[in-house]
């Protein structure tokens, strides 16, 4: 628990921060007086004043501003004076890029985790295209698949790893999806239909690919790491019960939740072995029952591919833009009524889940959640609703085009209407997170 909640004020704090530097550098640099710097809200711990803006720290950390001289938003409290150095007397296209300042510092640094992970890491790859498991009453099973069918391509798309495949899944969805597959030495087609993405989980491909045994990462503290093994590491007994693939591992050692097991190893050409207890943990099986099983804590092995700086960077924007074109098409399926808000929506508490978990399993983990949260963070605040920077932008613009800034009778209306819009959002956010909590 204890790890769930530093690890959520740690992913936080980075995102408001780097959201609210970017206005405040930007505020600075097209000449405006930032009178407060403020991380977190109310009541304040920390506060100090450097030459004319006062940086303070406050306990709640689920938020931020910068507070311009000259600036009246939805809080109405400020005041303009006509003075140079105020937000208001500046040009509409210096507002803009001050305005903007957060989103953009928010997309620069998801690209710079990610091109930093793709440079470290190189790209991770799954060189496997062989159906392993197919859950029963699954879109795996609907479209018929069998353990075993190697796919060649999808959609005319061939492919040679399973990144390829769940890539061209995903970039399909909403449309029907042919698969060619081999199997027992001649190739057929499966059809994945238009109308299952309307089912629950319906976009997601639940198949798993045919993995050997072999362990690419572990996690700290957990019983794999404990007994010493490594990655590379590739299981073939477990109880004195043979292990041939990634699917016979998961079966048997979750059939150990807190009761010792005897696991056998090669390591080159080293066999070793060790006496493991699996850590119990509480599943939910497919029908809604709750169960015991056991983990050791280990990720299936991939390749790391390695790549040059230049490609990182390309890697890095790519993949950034790929995480936001996702939250687009996401909010459209909830928009649309395609999809339920429970099935694409996660808030605070489903983040703060998500840290811990990232947290338990590393830094690169961890760094990948916060690259991809401060890329929903761009995303969603430039949406054009009042009271987020989109609808700040959208008054600057409309001032542009005009040639007068709105009323300020009609300002503090939109963003009335703006400030509901959004409370009703994070209502709505929290209840379907408790709701996934409880139920």
């Amino acid at each position: 628990m204890m790890i769930n909640i530093l690890a959520i004020i740690f992913v936080f704090s980075i995102l408001i921060i780097i959201h609210e530097l970017g206005h405040f550098l930007a505020a600075r640099w097209m000449g405006v007086r930032v009178e407060r710097f403020s991380i977190g809200f109310p009541p304040t711990i920390y506060r100090k004043k450097i030459g004319e803006t006062e940086f303070q720290i406050s306990a709640i950390p689920l938020g931020g501003y910068v507070k311009m001289a000259g600036m009246l938003d939805e809080s109405m409290d400020g005041e303009v004076t006509g003075a140079p150095d105020e937000f208001s007397s500046k040009p509409v296209w210096r507002r803009i890029v001050i305005i903007t300042g957060g989103v953009v510092m928010n997309l620069f640094l998801a690209i710079l985790i990610l091109t930093f992970i793709n440079f470290s890491e190189g790209e991770r790859v799954l060189p496997y295209t062989t159906v392993g498991a197919v859950p029963d009453s699954s879109i795996g099973a609907k479209i018929g698949f069998l353990p075993g069918d190697k796919i060649l391509a999808v959609n005319n798309q061939k492919v040679s790893t399973w990144n390829e495949i769940t890539e061209q899944f995903v970039e399909n969805l909403n449309d029907d999806i042919i698969f060619l597959v081999q199997r027992n030495g001649r190739q057929i087609t499966l059809i994945y239909k238009r109308e299952w993405f309307y089912q629950k989980e319906g976009e997601i491909l639940d198949i798993m690919p045919l993995i050997p045994a072999k362990i690419g990462e572990l996690v700290p503290d957990m019983p794999a790491a404990k007994i010493g093994l490594q990655r590379g590491d590739r299981i073939i007994r477990i109880g004195g019960e043979k292990i041939e693939s990634w699917q016979d591992l998961t079966v048997h050692i979750q059939s150990y939740p807190g009761k010792e097991v005897e696991i056998t190893w090669l390591r080159g050409k080293d066999t070793l072995s060790a006496v493991i207890t699996p850590q119990k943990f509480t599943d939910t099986k497919a029908d809604g029952q709750k169960t015991e099983v056991g983990r050791i804590g280990i990720y299936y092995y991939s390749e790391h591919r390695d790549v040059g700086f230049l490609k990182s960077i390309g890697l890095g924007i790519n993949n950034t833009f790929q995480l936001i074109y996702l939250n687009m098409r996401g909010l459209w399926w909830v928009i649309s009524g395609a999809k339920s808000a429970s099935e694409v929506i996660g808030g605070p508490i489903m983040i703060a889940k998500m840290a811990g978990d990232a947290a338990k399993t590393g830094w690169i983990n961890l760094w990948y959640l916060i690259a991809a949260l401060s890329s929903i963070l761009a995303f969603f605040n430039i949406l054009p609703i009042p009271a987020l920077d989109g609808g700040h932008l959208v008054f600057l613009l409309l001032e542009g085009v005009m040639g007068r800034p709105l009323s300020m009778k009609t300002r503090v209306k939109i963003q009335q209407i703006g400030m509901a819009i959004l409370l009703t959002f994070i209502v709505l956010v929290l209840y379907v997170d408790i709701s996934r909590l409880l139920f």
